[in-house]
């Protein structure tokens, strides 16, 4: 009779610990509505997110998260004053949908997610959160590295004869300081302290000016064959003219390019068809083929002359993208790597 009712007793005091894990895992926490009585301002930047899923919430915080960096970044000048007016905008986002993608161009490193709470609705919240000193430390590490690649890349350019190598050297050179500079303003709000001993020697403003003086030696000449209006060919001066390259003599870069654009003589559901097709080629000055573009196919519109018109926009659009993608791999290419 004494075990029945201990055990009575036993299984009832279980049920009531039961129960009051449940109340306290419904209730709302306190960092949902109020993050830094548990994420202190002065030791963490911190984000709330909520989704249908927990995966959802926390990407719905990092999406916060990253926008308090484009808020700063996007107000340099004012990046201090305004560090407490915007981390307190983005910290509350529980109507963020289940879907939500981080689409912020932002990329932060050391990314923390401690915590997740499910209200009655089934809605999940989660908390994003960067250990400020922690995180300015791996910071620290990442713009160093950047700045020894530029440095090893700066002495590199100075030293070669090739201006080809040496526009190469200093569009590395200058993407690897970007990439410095983009760290250091994240580091500005994770960390202010840390910046000074940061920052590199070395000027961004002459890094630019030392890669476009080199591009305006590179002088290019253009050559199309079958473009009667010069649609390629004004399209061409505008993609080399983009890498700051000049259109004249003595040739460094010579483009030799054919454009056919014919009439298939098709004619279906009231469209005129026509074949297009594009060989282009780029080579230095001694004749060596760099880059080699080449693209055909069909266009189909209501008349002749505007499914030309289509047919040129595609070839346009080849040039810009497949063009760029083969021009930039060659630069790539000629780099030293440290």
């Amino acid at each position: 009779m004494k075990k029945s009712v201990g055990l009575k007793i036993l299984l009832s005091l279980l049920l009531m610990g039961t129960a009051g894990c449940k109340t306290l895992s419904n209730r709302e926490p306190e960092w949902v509505s109020n993050p830094k009585t548990v994420y202190p301002d002065n030791l963490y930047l911190v984000a709330i997110g909520a989704g249908d899923t927990r995966r959802a919430a926390e990407n719905a915080a990092a999406a916060s998260l990253s926008r308090i960096f484009e808020s700063h970044i996007e107000s340099d000048e004012r990046l201090s004053d305004q560090t407490r007016e915007t981390i307190s905008t983005y910290e509350h986002t529980s109507d963020f949908s289940s879907d939500i993608n981080i689409l912020s161009s932002q990329t932060l490193y050391n990314i923390q997610h401690a915590e997740a709470w499910k209200d009655d609705l089934g809605r999940y919240h989660a908390v994003a959160y960067l250990n400020r000193r922690e995180t300015a430390a791996i910071y620290r590490d990442k713009i160093d590295e950047q700045t020894s690649r530029v440095n090893f890349l700066r002495a590199s350019a100075e030293t070669t004869d090739d201006l080809l190598k040496e526009y190469a050297t200093y569009r590395a050179a200058n993407i690897h300081a970007m990439q410095a500079d983009y760290m250091l303003r994240q580091l500005k709000v994770i960390y202010p302290q840390a910046v000074p001993d940061s920052t590199p020697s070395y000027s961004l403003n002459q890094l630019r000016k030392a890669l476009a003086d080199t591009a305006k030696q590179i002088k290019v000449d253009i050559s199309v064959d079958g473009d009667e209006e010069k649609r390629m060919t004004a399209t061409l001066q505008e993609f080399i003219t983009g890498y700051g390259f000049v259109i004249g003599k003595p040739v460094i870069l010579q483009i030799d390019a054919k454009v056919d654009v014919t009439d298939t003589g098709e004619r279906e559901q009231g469209l005129v068809f026509v074949r297009y097709e594009l060989m282009l080629q780029m080579k230095d000055a001694k004749g060596n083929v760099l880059v080699t573009v080449r693209d055909k196919g069909r266009e189909a519109h209501k008349t002749l002359g505007q499914a030309q018109t289509r047919s040129f926009r595609t070839l346009e659009n080849s040039i810009k993208a497949n063009g760029a993608q083969r021009l930039d791999a060659y630069f790539d290419s000629l780099i030293d790597q440290q």
